[in-house]
């Protein structure tokens, strides 16, 4: 009886939607009232509130010579980490599954730990020989890190650590939230995809950077939880820290 109730069409193209959806994923006819009034919608005024917050922040680091050293860009991890806790602490009862490590398989999750290692290789071998072939130079981080007494160190929290940690909680958490109350879920998969890749303001890496983020979105659906894109995105970015090292000596 449950079911009949929760059955529901487009009225435009009859594709079954739920009953919650706002929008047809299959023709993306407005399935509320009839008057359209995303403007007023709350989840949609928070997810946007939030994601062009973080868009500021990253645009003001990555245009300005503020941000040249480590020591004034902690900071701005910083902050960016204490809007993701606020935001996270205002959702947590709507985001508290996924913060939980659900549906744990050790298969599933050395797989997991053994593709991200191997893209990570095969996108760094990559770029590093786009970069080579076309601008005559190859981009390193160590640079900025090589002041510190333990560079390494520093590397895996800031590149490893922090965007796995806080990227999904950010992306795969609070936006995926936020759209999936009234988008289709693989919609919302794809939207927080691009958002994800958008505030990296690098367009050459929205190659990879897009299907990435699909990927984490694909795990978060798939899964109910963000732990497994979690280990995905530290193991990717930790294997880069890695190649990083390695292309500046600091293994010789």
């Amino acid at each position: 009886m449950q079911e009949a109730i929760d059955l529901h069409y487009c009225p435009t193209c009859r594709n079954e939607v739920k009953s919650f959806h706002r929008f047809c994923y299959n023709c993306g006819s407005y399935l509320g009232p009839s008057q359209l009034r995303l403007h007023k919608d709350r989840d949609l005024q928070s997810a946007f509130l939030f994601f062009f917050i973080y868009l500021f922040v990253c645009f003001i680091v990555r245009f300005t010579s503020l941000f040249n050293n480590y020591n004034n860009l902690f900071w701005v991890e910083i902050l960016l980490a204490v809007i993701t806790l606020v935001y996270a602490v205002i959702n947590f009862r709507n985001i508290k599954q996924v913060l939980l490590f659900r549906n744990f398989n050790w298969e599933r999750l050395a797989g997991c730990i053994l593709i991200a290692a191997i893209a990570s290789i095969i996108i760094n071998v990559v770029i590093s020989k786009l970069n080579i072939s076309f601008f005559g130079t190859d981009e390193s981080f160590y640079e900025r890190y090589s002041i510190y007494s333990m560079p390494a160190l520093v590397m895996i929290y800031s590149i490893a650590v922090y965007p796995a940690l806080f990227e999904e909680l950010a992306f795969r958490g609070i936006i995926y939230n936020y759209l999936d109350n009234f988008m289709d879920e693989q919609l919302v998969v794809i939207i927080t995809a691009f958002m994800f890749g958008i505030v990296h303001l690098n367009f050459i890496s929205l190659f990879w950077l897009v299907p990435f983020g699909i990927l984490m979105g694909i795990m978060r659906k798939r899964f109910g939880t963000i732990w497994y894109g979690v280990i995905f995105h530290f193991t990717f970015n930790f294997v880069a820290v890695l190649f990083d090292l390695y292309k500046n000596g600091y293994f010789k």
